[in-house]
Formats: C-alpha cells, structure tokens, sequence
C-alpha cells in the first residue's frame, strides 16, 4: 500500500473528477459516498476487513471496533 499521505486526498480528487466526467451531479456523488462510507463501517463493525482495510488500520495506528465475539 502507498504510504504516501497524500494518496487519499488524491484518490478522493479523482475519484470525484470522474464521477462528474460520467455525468453524475454532486447529489449523486455524495450519495454514492454515504454508501461507501456504510459499506466500510458495515465491514469493520462485522470484523470483514478485507487485507487493504486491515493494513490501512493498522498503518494509521488505528483498531477497528470490538466485534462481541
């Protein structure tokens, strides 16, 4: 994974200069956003971080909640 700190800021650009140059408004964008971000927490509340996800939290020196189990 890139450590680069900047990657998530120019991931993020990018990500939004191809969502508009598809035709999407920003309501649009920002709803496909929310989806993601419920995707992601689904994911760590259940402990189903994919190897990225887990490797990114701990990079960040950050622990996914406790799954009760």
């Amino acid at each position: 994974m890139n450590t680069d700190s900047r990657t998530p800021l120019i991931t993020a650009r990018s990500f939004f200069r191809q969502m508009r140059s598809y035709g999407y408004s920003p309501n649009q964008i920002i709803r496909i956003i929310n989806e993601l971000l419920e995707l992601v927490t689904t994911s760590v509340r259940e402990g189903k971080l994919t190897p990225v996800l887990a490797e990114a939290t701990q990079e960040e020196g950050t622990r996914p909640p406790p799954t009760g189990r």
